[in-house]
């Protein structure tokens, strides 16, 4: 069944509900939904609702609700993860999957070896597209909530600024050079605020490994293969999502 966020506002005490904007315009022209078919709509709190649709607008739909659960789909682990902006399309492509994982934030960074470094103003339009996409594949996957993409920033910029607003943060950096400690055994509490920094086409340098190191990011491997940094937030995020248990069906 489709699912889409609405707003505590736009549900009414009666049960009625309005969907508006983007997702009226693709419940009724992309979807084509007729009148008495079922979406999911849901709110900030995670509460679920069912509902069946009553007037279809390219701007606004309504509902009423017929069904009303509360389920976990959002991850115990809440995971930040701080991607060097990648070349080319590619970090739609790592929002899309992080933003289907479960990813809490995602802050888009420039290091010393990223090439693409567009300027505030094309900055701040990818941005604004990247959370369109964020949105749409937390909403295909049936999430809670959506991904908070965070302006692109350097590298350890955000990292202070992360740790800040979350003092408990434990942070790993993930990289390739002499043998050190993987992902999916260093000593790590699944209760705490994590974020996970992967570096862009060639990774971070050894003397950005070492400032964030001082600034409490453990570097960590991922393995002895070299991976995409398109894909190495997604192994990086499944790694800590399995060892937190999150991977397990509901009810598991």
């Amino acid at each position: 069944m489709p699912l889409f966020f609405v707003p505590a506002g736009q549900v009414s005490p009666t049960g009625e509900v309005q969907i508006l904007d983007r997702d009226a315009w693709h419940i009724s022209r992309v979807l084509h939904s007729r009148q008495g078919e079922l979406v999911t709509v849901v709110v900030e709190d995670g509460t679920e609702h069912d509902v069946r649709l009553e007037t279809l607008r390219a701007d606004q739909v309504t509902g009423v609700i017929v069904a009303t659960r509360r389920t976990r789909r959002e991850p115990k682990a809440q995971l930040h993860l701080l991607q060097a902006l990648p070349k080319g399309q590619g970090m739609a492509s790592v929002l899309e999957q992080v933003a289907e994982l479960g990813a809490l934030t995602v802050w888009p960074v420039v290091s010393e070896r990223t090439i693409p470094r567009p300027d505030p103003e094309q900055a701040a339009v990818r941005t604004e597209r990247w959370r369109a996409i964020s949105r749409e594949a937390a909403q295909l996957a049936g999430r809670h909530r959506i991904p908070e993409v965070r302006p692109v920033t350097p590298v350890l910029e955000a990292l202070q600024t992360l740790r800040a607003a979350e003092p408990k943060l434990q942070a790993f950096t993930c990289h390739d050079g002499e043998m050190r400690q993987g992902l999916n055994s260093v000593a790590w509490d699944s209760l705490l605020p994590t974020a996970v920094l992967i570096g862009p086409e060639g990774g971070f340098s050894a003397a950005e490994v070492q400032e964030l190191a001082s600034h409490g990011a453990r570097p960590v491997s991922l393995g002895p293969r070299n991976l995409r940094t398109t894909l190495a937030a997604v192994v990086a995020l499944t790694v800590l999502l399995a060892r937190a248990g999150d991977l397990e069906a509901q009810g598991g």
